[in-house]
């Protein structure tokens, strides 16, 4: 409540009214809200596939290979895929991952490694292939 003096210096009590700041806090909410539903892009999930670098994969015997646990954007451990690359390219994976990626996926704690693959050169490319054993 606030008190205030009148002229005649008698005390006056009067209730402060909340309404104006409720109808502030109201608007304000009401426009964040706007500003969290409504976007600025037009709806459309935009996909952006990149091809990995040949010289990344490319190999001349299967030893030339080896086994990574992140081929893509989220390791295995976090729901990715293991692969095979050259041995000399595990510098240049990281970087493209890093530029194509960017911190954007969304990676989940689910462990889909594969225990039994083999890295293998296969047309000249290192593949992740299924162990005979």
């Amino acid at each position: 409540m606030a008190t205030a003096v009148s002229r005649g210096g008698a005390k006056v009590t009067r209730k402060r009214s909340w309404r104006g700041a409720t109808i502030v806090a109201l608007l304000l909410s009401a426009g964040l809200l706007g500003l969290a539903v409504i976007s600025q892009d037009d709806g459309k999930v935009r996909l952006e596939r990149k091809a990995m670098p040949e010289e990344i994969q490319r190999c001349t015997a299967d030893a030339d290979c080896t086994l990574v646990d992140k081929i893509g954007c989220c390791d295995c451990q976090s729901g990715g895929a293991r692969g095979a690359i050259n041995t000399t390219q595990r510098d240049a994976l990281r970087r493209f991952l890093k530029l194509s990626c960017r911190h954007r996926a969304v990676c989940v704690r689910i462990d889909t490694c594969q225990r039994d693959l083999v890295p293998a050169c296969s047309a000249g490319r290192c593949v992740a292939s299924v162990s005979d054993g």
